[in-house]
């Protein structure tokens, strides 16, 4: 759903970007196809990708070190299929087309059951997965999602969302029937998955085996927005309802746009939690996400419940969003204690602490101490001070922007706020030409730049900006304790731990990037 008006306008932005650099098109087609036979033909696990790689192939990294006989769904694979198929009409080479059938094949191999994905998934088999749960994922500390074996799906960072969006484009592209019943159970899994209040929990099937330590239930059964689990799931019906015409859709779509406003909370703290207990209470998650409202999550909602209105035209979707702002804006810190912390938002900015205890405005900010999972642990206070970096116990939100867009909005007339609108039979809900950010983004007077760093394999070869350290195994509980958040990175025996010395390789996100860019240029030389 957030991405809607994105993929609506992103095929025409490139006709607005910079005039491309006079390369011949030869070169540009050359180099692509170069680049992308040896990221399949060399790099990927049959037509499957992570991360990022060395150089040599020894080691590779998604989330976390992957085996060989891993295939990345979470930021990975499906973005990949996205990019052949954005080639593809870029260039007419239905060698492009061959290579996303192959990432949408090795996809659908390691579609589960349920019709969903995990973050990745092992070609090896269970055995070698759950010896990786047990090694490296055990002990990456503050990734708790990898620290337990479920065996079911995640909505978690577009995670199926973006498996399934790849299969119903690939799908539609030809028609082709071999990718049919694959996007069937994918969508049926969004229906399946659906709680009666409208949001969809954050692991399916439920499962209820990982109880945290203190006690609290296992969180992936929640009600979850975190990681635009409610927002993507909207958007994918969305597809469903209008792309591909599957009228069951209307009713879900609509109960899950109405769960967004069911679940803000009352005042003073009007926002929204990033998951919810199926009472509607929030709800706690991994160590460092407490039972609380998220001003990032009220951001976010704000904005999605103004695409709501635009989409119906009921007002409704409006009616919460004056008390979200009030309650962002009392959550500020003031000026003052801003300029403490060594922060300065900027004109119309505020900083926020990230959470707030329910009901209150009592900022809960997240700390941590130890080394590794055996002697780590996380705590939460009051104290804005020695916060974790790894996620934003501090976020600056622009109000003042939020609030221009909400008055605008309401000053629109309801014909003109909603033109185009597919739920109101105004306008039509297409999948864009162009699917990948990046080439909206691309600045095609860089291409020539691109094509000289392409060395004699195929590889763009450059520092690569996620390498983590190898499992040694686990730490002694009786390791020492720093409680300064910075003492506490680096530990050999934390799987998540980051390597500082610069590593050469192969970047996934470069090779995106870098074809990008020369897609963009190819698109403005049609244009123009």
């Amino acid at each position: 759903m957030k991405r809607i008006l994105l993929l609506l306008v992103l095929s025409a932005s490139l006709s607005t970007a910079a005039a491309a650099p006079k390369n011949d098109s030869q070169k540009l087609l050359a180099a692509m196809k170069k680049a992308t036979r040896f990221m399949y033909d060399r790099v990927s696990t049959e037509g499957g990708f992570v991360w990022n790689y060395t150089a040599d192939l020894s080691r590779r990294w998604g989330e976390l070190e992957a085996y060989p006989t891993m295939v990345w769904v979470e930021k990975g694979t499906p973005e990949v299929g996205q990019l052949m198929i954005d080639a593809y009409h870029a260039t007419g080479d239905e060698f492009y087309y061959d290579m996303a059938v192959r990432s949408a094949r090795i996809l659908i191999r390691g579609q589960l059951p349920c019709g969903g994905w995990n973050y990745k998934f092992d070609l090896a088999g269970a055995a070698s997965e759950r010896r990786w749960f047990e090694t490296i994922g055990r002990n990456a500390w503050g990734m708790g999602e990898h620290g337990h074996y479920y065996g079911n799906a995640t909505f978690d960072d577009d995670v199926t969302a973006s498996a399934l969006n790849f299969l119903m484009r690939i799908y539609l592209e030809k028609n082709d029937p071999q990718f049919k019943p694959a996007l069937d159970k994918a969508v049926g899994m969004i229906f399946e998955s659906q709680y009666p209040v409208g949001g969809w929990p954050q692991r399916w099937p439920l499962m209820h085996d990982h109880p945290d330590a203190d006690g609290t239930p296992d969180y992936s059964a929640c009600i979850t927005f975190n990681d635009d689990v409610i927002p993507n799931n909207i958007e994918i019906l969305m597809h469903v309802a209008y792309v591909l015409g599957d009228a069951r859709a209307m009713e879900p779509l609509v109960r899950a746009m109405n769960c967004v406003r069911t679940l803000q909370q009352g005042t003073p703290a009007a926002g929204w939690a990033d998951q919810y207990y199926l009472d509607l209470t929030p709800a706690k998650a991994r160590d460092f996400e407490p039972a609380a409202v998220s001003t990032v999550r009220t951001r976010d909602c704000i904005r999605l419940l103004m695409e709501f209105y635009r989409l119906t035209g009921d007002r409704k979707f409006l009616d919460g969003i004056p008390a979200a702002l009030d309650f962002l804006r009392a959550a500020a810190l003031d000026e003052a204690s801003a300029a403490g912390l060594g922060r300065k938002p900027g004109k119309g900015r505020l900083l926020c602490p990230r959470f707030v205890r329910p009901g209150t405005l009592t900022p809960l900010y997240m700390h941590r101490k130890g080394l590794h999972v055996d002697n780590g642990v996380y705590y939460i206070d009051q104290n804005p001070h020695n916060v974790i970096g790894h996620y934003a116990a501090l976020v600056v939100i622009d109000v003042d922007g939020l609030q221009r867009q909400y008055d605008s909005l309401c000053a629109l007339p309801v014909a003109e706020a909603t033109a185009g609108s597919p739920m109101l039979g105004k306008g039509r809900l297409e999948l864009p030409r162009y699917h990948t950010p990046a080439i909206a983004a691309a600045d095609p007077s860089h291409a020539d730049a691109v094509l000289s760093s392409l060395d004699g394999e195929g590889r763009w070869i450059g520092p690569l900006n996620w390498v983590l350290v190898p499992y040694i195994g686990p730490g002694s509980a009786d390791d020492p304790v720093p409680d300064t958040y910075e003492q506490t990175l680096g530990n050999p025996h934390n799987t998540a731990s980051l390597v500082t010395e610069p590593v050469e390789g192969i970047c996934l996100r470069t090779y995106i990037d870098n074809m990008a860019t020369l897609i963009a240029s190819l698109a403005n030389r049609e244009n123009r």
